[in-house]
């Protein structure tokens, strides 16, 4: 049974980090070019 639940967790946390890699990658190309100034 506890492997049925870390199995499930696991691939959870695989999906959260998929989801947020993609949305991430999407927020970056969405984003315009930012100005010299704003730049670290």
């Amino acid at each position: 049974m506890k492997r049925i639940a870390y199995t499930l967790i696991a691939s959870m946390l695989v999906l959260l980090a998929t989801a947020s890699s993609v949305f991430a990658c999407a927020v970056l190309m969405y984003q315009p070019q930012t100005p010299k100034s704003l730049q670290k």
